[in-house]
């Protein structure tokens, strides 16, 4: 399995424009003249809260991942209907910006002017709020034991 074609890697420390807009990395444009649609999903990684960013692809392999599960048919429903109610959908514009709406980024300690760190995951990246970065960064460093044990660099 290889890296995939959007990776989104690396963490980055940016801020909020006026319009509550962040530049995202030059690696995560899309090419020139074109827009990155994506959608912002109320979510948590590690127990912290976030702002999870996903590609459409990625979040048709969330659905799918649902309705491939043994769940009975009534709780993948919910399950489905949980995903696409706490979800927002926003592009990343050709200059690099994305728009996070207002409302949504002030329910996660986003402030116009203000800090805003991106945490690259692959096939998606989480939005941190600097109420939230400290947990995230203590979350992390609790993993990177397991991590070291897991890899094999032979």
């Amino acid at each position: 399995m290889g890296v995939p074609i959007n990776s989104f890697e690396g963490v980055f420390d940016f801020k909020l424009d006026a319009k509550f807009r962040v530049s995202v990395p030059s690696e995560w444009r899309p090419a020139r003249g074109e827009a990155l649609p994506l959608r912002l999903l109320n979510w948590q990684t590690y127990q912290v809260p976030v702002l999870k960013a996903l590609t459409d692809e990625a979040f048709v392999a969330m659905v799918a991942s649902i309705d491939d599960s043994d769940l009975p048919a009534g709780v993948k429903g919910q399950r489905k209907g949980l995903l696409y109610s706490r979800n927002t959908p926003v592009t990343i514009n050709e200059q690099g910006k994305l728009l996070i709406p207002k409302k949504l980024a002030k329910e996660h300690g986003l402030d116009s002017g203000g800090a805003v760190h991106l945490y690259g995951r692959g096939t998606n990246f989480d939005i941190v709020s600097p109420r939230d970065y400290s947990a995230m960064q203590t979350a992390e460093e609790a993993l990177l034991g397991d991590l070291y044990e897991s890899v094999d660099f032979s």
